[in-house]
């Protein structure tokens, strides 16, 4: 008797719930039908991104969802992302709160995942200060050099023959940020640099897929082996970058500052000695993962583009031979391209304009949630809600771009090759006031890092394959956009 009352109140409550979930969709976006528990965690396959364009030729592009017992609202269109996050960015700058999330911030102690607050508006006023003084600019320039000549000098040994790059270019991005956050450059046999490479792929892969403690919090106490792996990557990841602040600690000069570390080490000191900002939100917590998310930041998108860039050029071998005349034409054949060529060199920034909008390597952005109750095309939306932007729906709506499968650079130039205004709807760093704070950098970090392979070396497709696969890879579900794995033949452009 007793189960049957228990089987009979289980059922009743999660009735209840569902209609109580069914009553407030009236007020939100429209969407699919959800099942009790599970709404629609289940139904998607393969890349969220595509599905929700789907989803939107029938529900509009403002559209709810549940996953698991989460309301979430998907935007699809440039005028339903300006209006969140942009016209109304305070009420939509907030991040979900995920057991995973919650893990790999030490609590949300980080810029990146963490919600909107006065200790993220500090953080993320460091970071800046700290990008811009040690990784743009001519000291920037100066550490991509340094790594390019390491680089070039390992693919001229390859020179012929079918090689997957990947790694190497982890090494070559690497090699540029962990200079500028912590004085460290690597060897393809070292260590930590593999220690790095291997959480930064896990997490992608882990983050991307989700885990269903973060949509069922009170799964947190079962022993997932996703939540046992975040727990083992946070451990080693943030480890690594909490050995370098104890090492600076020890050798910290406040009238030498050498990189990103001792800046924030300065920051430290300066707000227990002056009292200006709470010293529990400038703990050595906060200062690792401040500097995990510089790392992160400065690493990720760079790498990712520059395997999508490959892949394209080598794939439009007329695209590529048009970036190394302009190149050649602006730099000469005696030195790497710089900062300074940018402006004499449009068809290559044009090109790194295409490759992040077809490669799109943040397709649905970082979550955002909604700080407050709000409103957004005259529907209700709770405080609390997921908020995903599709910015691939951007990148590759039709009405805008008019060929967007095409890899044509020249969308970005006027008939006389100068730039026009970037549209809009490009956004691959997302807008905002949880844009990408590294925007700036990233985008001279892959003007530099491009340039100069393609400066130096031709990237063709092996003889004997057939057209390269130019889909995203669908592991992660959506949250990334990279390539499958692939393999080029190297050429050194002669001096």
């Amino acid at each position: 008797m007793w189960l049957m009352t228990l089987t009979v109140g289980l059922v009743t409550l999660v009735l209840v719930t569902w209609l109580r979930d069914y009553v407030k969709r009236w007020r939100m976006p429209p969407g699919p039908f959800f099942w009790p528990i599970i709404g629609n965690l289940f139904s998607f396959g393969g890349q969220f991104f595509l599905t929700f364009i789907d989803l939107a030729k029938t529900y509009g592009d403002v559209f709810s969802l549940k996953l698991g017992m989460t309301d979430v609202v998907v935007l699809n269109s440039l005028d339903a992302v300006k209006e969140a996050l942009v016209k109304k960015g305070v009420d939509f700058a907030g991040r979900p709160k995920t057991l995973s999330g919650d893990i790999f911030t030490e609590g949300g102690k980080d810029i990146a995942l963490t919600d909107y607050s006065p200790t993220w508006k500090l953080h993320r006023k460091l970071f800046h200060s700290a990008i811009r003084g040690y990784a743009s600019g001519e000291n920037l320039q100066s550490k991509v050099h340094e790594s390019l000549e390491d680089v070039i000098a390992e693919f001229s040994k390859m020179e012929g023959r079918a090689v997957d790059l990947e790694d190497y270019i982890y090494k070559l991005v690497y090699n540029v940020i962990c200079s500028a956050a912590f004085g460290v450059r690597y060897n393809m046999d070292d260590e930590e640099f593999k220690t790095l490479m291997k959480v930064s792929k896990d997490a992608a892969e882990v983050f991307g897929q989700g885990t269903l403690a973060d949509v069922y919090p009170s799964l947190r106490y079962l022993p997932l082996p996703t939540i046992t792996a975040v727990k083992k990557m946070t451990r080693e990841f943030f480890g690594i970058f909490q050995r370098h602040v104890e090492q600076h600690k020890e050798t910290f000069d406040p009238s030498n500052l050498r990189d990103i570390t001792d800046h924030m080490i300065k920051a430290q000191k300066d707000a227990e000695e002056e009292g200006i900002h709470d010293v529990t939100a400038l703990t050595d917590t906060h200062l690792r993962q401040t500097i995990g998310d510089i790392f992160g930041g400065g690493t990720d998108t760079t790498i990712m583009t520059l395997r999508w860039a490959i892949l394209f050029l080598a794939a439009h071998p007329e695209v590529q031979e048009k970036v190394a005349a302009e190149l050649d034409g602006a730099v000469g054949r005696d030195r790497l391209p710089e900062l300074s060529d940018r402006e004499a060199t449009p068809y290559t920034e044009a090109t790194i304009h295409e490759v992040m909008r077809m490669g799109s390597i943040a397709p649905l952005s970082l979550p955002h949630a909604t700080t407050v109750d709000t409103t957004l095309r005259g529907y209700q939306i709770p405080k609390g809600t997921w908020i995903m932007p599709n910015l691939w729906a951007l990148h590759h709506d039709p009405a805008t771009w008019g060929d967007p499968d095409v890899f044509r650079p020249e969308r970005f130039l006027d008939e006389n090759g100068k730039p026009i205004p970037k549209p809009a709807a490009l956004m691959p760093f997302s807008a905002g006031r949880r844009a990408c704070p590294g925007e700036a950098v990233a985008k001279a970090d892959t003007f530099l890092l491009l340039g100069g392979l393609v400066h130096n070396f031709r990237f063709r497709i092996p003889e004997g394959e057939g057209p390269p696969d130019l889909t995203p890879d669908v592991k992660g579900g959506g949250a990334g956009s990279q390539p499958s794995p692939y393999k080029v033949v190297m050429t050194c452009r002669k001096k």
